[in-house]
């Protein structure tokens, strides 16, 4: 187990709190936690950060603040010894630090720190990220120590204190298919840090699909079969067949050598650019004319609120997500069925060749997003965490 910089002992009139996460990964709920340990009022609360993986690597770490004790509980493989290991630390972990409250993300996290909350008595917050009934039927979802997840969420997620769900759809989904009380679950959406994402997206991009000649596409995400790239590749193929356009798709993950070979065979890799995780993905966002998300399930992915932010007119599959409440109906962007090329490119090919539309979403998605500012979603953690004291 790595200790950095920990506060556990001192004597403090601020609330404790542990935030618990897997790792600062490039993934919309870590920067999320990132963003909320950004923001979150010192002079209330004494927070500690804990991951079960080191981030030294991190693409966030420079974004984490360095008055932020860290503990990492790392593990040397992926055996079940190794695993059952690390829970153990966290556990001793929590104890160590002994905090009034612990707030957690993510699902497997959850269960630990709600297994930790009900041994040392402590408070404990879980937060949902995604719609948790597609999670547990996907392969890295379904197991948490090789014991089932499902079952498990429906008994421990009832013993946590609170519940957060980043939209309204991910509540109905853990009361409807998890049967978790409604009083139990606050709906929290995700904070954008507008000042950051304006300073970051006035930068000029250095990629040659910005040469000003042709129409940029853009999305971004983990390359897995949730994210339904394989989908989008099929839908531009048709679009590029039409109008002059390029794509650049961000992100990082087992399908990519896949997902290239399809470009490849759909004989759009000209076309098509994989540029890995970006550091700075509001550059590309301010500077592109559509964003595109594919996806086949959701939570409230914090990339389409960020493309919003950078002023980008967004189309987004309709899946059980967040999304259709984020874009207030179809209101603030376009809405196609998911799973379904044909659609996803006739609106891809709409909105390139319609200026005064991509104009008018860009506007009305700049107006939304203020609903999402930092500072007015932590003052609904800031609240919630002390509503439990």
């Amino acid at each position: 187990m790595e200790k950095s910089c920990s506060h556990a002992g001192e004597k403090t009139d601020k609330v404790k709190v542990l935030f618990f996460i897997s790792s600062l990964e490039g993934g919309g709920a870590e920067r999320v936690l990132v963003d909320i340990l950004r923001h979150i009022d010192r002079v209330r609360f004494a927070p500690t950060l804990v991951l079960l993986y080191p981030y030294e690597n991190s693409p966030y770490r420079e974004y984490l603040p360095a008055d932020i004790p860290v503990v990492v509980v790392g593990r040397q493989s992926d055996s079940f010894i190794e695993k059952i290991g690390q829970f153990l630390s966290f556990m001793q972990t929590v104890f160590k630090e002994d905090p009034q409250v612990i707030l957690s993300k993510l699902t497997h996290n959850n269960l630990m720190a709600i297994l930790a909350g009900k041994l040392f008595n402590i408070k404990v917050i879980v937060c949902e990220h995604n719609t948790l009934s597609e999670v547990v039927r996907d392969r890295d979802g379904k197991y948490i120590l090789g014991v089932p997840v499902s079952p498990m969420v429906k008994i421990l997620y009832r013993s946590a204190d609170r519940i957060v769900a980043i939209c309204e759809k991910i509540k109905e989904n853990l009361i409807e298919d998890f049967h978790i009380p409604a009083d139990k679950i606050s709906v929290i959406r995700n904070p954008l840090d507008m000042a950051r994402i304006e300073e970051l997206g006035s930068i000029r991009p250095r990629h040659p699909f910005f040469d000003g000649l042709t129409h940029v596409v853009m999305a971004a995400g983990r390359m897995v079969p949730q994210k339904g790239f394989d989908i989008l590749l099929k839908a531009f193929s048709q679009v590029v067949s039409e109008v002059e356009a390029r794509m650049i798709i961000m992100g990082e993950g087992p399908d990519m050598e896949t997902l290239k070979q399809t470009a490849q065979d759909l004989g759009i890799a000209g076309e098509v650019s994989f540029t890995g995780f970006q550091e700075n993905p509001y550059q590309f966002m301010s500077h592109a004319d559509v964003y595109v998300l594919s996806s086949r399930y959701e939570g409230m992915p914090m990339v389409v609120l960020e493309s919003m932010a950078c002023g980008l007119p967004v189309i987004a599959t309709d899946c059980r997500s967040g999304i259709r409440e984020m874009l207030n109906d179809g209101e603030c962007g376009m809405l196609v069925p998911a799973g379904d090329p044909q659609r996803l490119a006739g609106a891809i090919v709409r909105l390139i060749k319609d200026r005064p539309a991509r104009e008018e979403l860009s506007l009305l998605a700049k107006q939304r997003v203020g609903d999402f500012s930092a500072d007015k979603i932590l003052k609904q953690y800031e609240d919630l965490i002390s509503s439990q004291l």
